[in-house]
Parts: C-alpha cells; structure tokens; sequence
C-alpha cells in the first residue's frame, strides 16, 4: 500500500527534475541578424537565402542547440537594436571599441576594406593622406558599417570637416558613387563586384589599398545580456569550427579558394 502511494509522487519528482535539466539545456530562442552585403546574405531567386552568414549561423544553431530566429536588418539598425536588447546576435562583425561595449566578440575571420575610385583618380589619390589633402573630395561610407581603427579614424575626419556621405546600404551607395555624389566608397573585396557592375564600363572603378599592413578581425557578436553559459556554448561551437576547417569550408563556398585564404583567420 505504502508503495503504490509513493508511487504518484516519484512519478512526479521525476517529471520536475527532468523538466529542470530540459530548461537547463535551453538556449534561446534568440534573433540573429544578417544585413544583405555581397557574398555575406543575398537571396538567391532559385535557393532563396543564401550567403556566408546564413551558412554560419545554420552551422552554430545545429552545433550549440541554441535556437536561432535569424532576421535581416541594415547594418546601423542592427547594431542599434542590439544596444536596444531586440537583437542578441550578428556576424561579420568587424572589431571596435564601441562594438566591444555592447557585445562579446569571438573573431573567426578577418578582412580589410580598401577604397573604390575612378582609375583616374586613383592614379592621383593613392592614401589617405592625398585624399584628405584635396578639399574637393567627398568619401561615401554605409552608415552603421566599421573599417578597423585607420580608417574609422578617417571616416570621423571627414564627416567633421563635411565631406563624408552616407548611404543606408551597399547598393545604394554604388549607384550614388556612379551617380558623382562622391568620389570614392569604402568596400571590402567580396564587394567590388556588385560597385563595379553598377558602372557602364567595370574597369572604371579600381580599389586603393590605403591600410595596406593592417589586419582586421571579423567577430561573431553576442550581446553582454545573454546569459554566459548560452555565450560559451555558442563560443565552443565557432572555436570547434575554426577547428574542423569547417569557416573556411562556408568561406570558400561563397568567395572560391582565393577569397576564402584572404579571409582566413591567423589570430588577434
């Protein structure tokens, strides 16, 4: 008798402690943004979403058991709602003191932007220096977008002395390049195709190298508010595919073998 009556409450026990570890092992949901640039999230019109960080974010998602709401947001609207706590993760992120305020950053890959010109321009204007010396020229920026510290610096000069122009995403920035609103546009290299496309002759535009030395690393970014234990297993999950090879893999997939080496990750 004794024992069927206990039996209920076991039952129960049971129940609760298995419910605590389930909750215990939840992780999310969380909103995760991509912003659409080049290779990094495009829409395909046979496949649909595609891109760099699709691929990355499907890969942590099946690797860390976090559940991931993935959304597409502008660059500076992303960066705002994480501020804002709408917004818990991102990648591509290129690192910044500012950026290092809202979000841990584990970098996986590293990049550099380099400056689009005009050929004939370019063979007048190869650094900064020589740009900012020539008051008549304009810089156009995307608004949200970080460069590593040279050329953040740069950014901050002209937008004081009002020469800096803005553009809320990539593609609108080539067509008012194209259009003269500006002289020159910052792009990294998976984006030059997509500038130079929106000129009549491509080989018109040409990139300037002005940071040549400089390496900037690319981070996946969590805000501060998650929880750590959900911030390390996703951390886990990008160091074990740093390790696996499987960053270069989604790399190279997007960018070939060329583009995938360029952006290889070689450490702080």
């Amino acid at each position: 008798m004794m024992r069927a009556s206990l039996q209920p409450l076991i039952a129960g026990l049971l129940l609760a402690l298995m419910g605590e570890q389930a909750a215990a092992q939840a992780c999310g949901p969380y909103t995760a943004a991509l912003y659409p640039y080049a290779r990094f999230y495009y829409e395909d019109p046979h496949t649909g979403p595609a891109g760099i960080d699709k691929d990355m974010f499907d890969e942590l998602a099946r690797r860390s058991g976090c559940q991931l709401r993935l959304v597409v947001e502008s660059r500076v609207r992303i960066w705002d709602q994480m501020r804002r706590g709408g917004v818990q993760l991102t990648l591509s992120a290129l690192v910044s003191p500012e950026r290092r305020e809202i979000a841990e950053l584990v970098p996986y890959a590293q990049g550099r932007y380099q400056v689009l010109m005009r050929r004939e321009l370019a063979a007048r204007t190869p650094t900064i220096a020589a740009f900012e010396a020539n008051t008549e020229l304009r810089l156009l920026d995307v608004r949200g977008y970080a460069h590593g510290p040279t050329i953040d610096a740069w950014v901050q000069r002209m937008r004081s002395q009002g020469r800096l122009v803005e553009a809320g995403d990539f593609k609108t920035a080539t067509r008012m390049l194209k259009a003269g609103r500006a002289d020159a546009l910052l792009a990294l290299p998976s984006g030059w195709g997509i500038a130079m496309a929106a000129f009549d002759d491509p080989d018109e535009l040409v990139p300037v190298d002005v940071t040549p030395t400089e390496r900037n690393a690319v981070a996946l970014a969590m805000v501060r508010s998650m929880p750590e234990d959900d911030r390390q297993r996703l951390r886990r999950a990008l160091q074990a595919m740093l390790a696996e090879g499987k960053v270069h893999e989604i790399l190279r997939r997007h960018l070939g073998d060329k583009g995938a080496k360029a952006a290889a990750y070689t450490g702080d």
